[in-house]
């Protein structure tokens, strides 16, 4: 199986600045993902506060999850409301957010 690319939203890099005792561990979870975004991780449904979250994908960390959406997958789920993976590779992994778990599914 071919690694696949990587990309980060800036929530995600300004949470990774903010939770920085995290940060080692945050980072090997994310080297696993790009080796198989579909291993140990969870595809997300409707979640809180009436954000659609259908298309993404969540990793856990401890007490954190690592939301992020695999471009070829992204592209099958009709319901995705944003156009996160235009232009990009199927191969693609965007990292969105990290955060502890509320906050995470929030998006901030």
């Amino acid at each position: 199986m071919n690694e696949y690319q990587d990309l980060y939203g800036d929530g995600f890099n300004q949470n990774l600045k903010r939770y920085s005792s995290l940060r080692r561990r945050i980072k090997r979870r994310i080297e696993r993902i790009i080796e198989n975004p579909y291993a140990g991780t969870e595809p997300l449904r409707n979640v809180t506060d009436g954000l659609d979250l259908r298309g993404y994908r969540s990793a856990r960390v401890g007490n954190f999850r690592v939301i992020f959406v695999i471009c070829e997958e992204y592209w099958q789920v009709k319901e995705c409301q944003f156009r996160l993976c235009e232009g990009q590779e199927d191969e693609t992994v965007i990292f969105l957010t990290v955060g502890p778990h509320d906050a995470a599914y929030a998006m901030r």
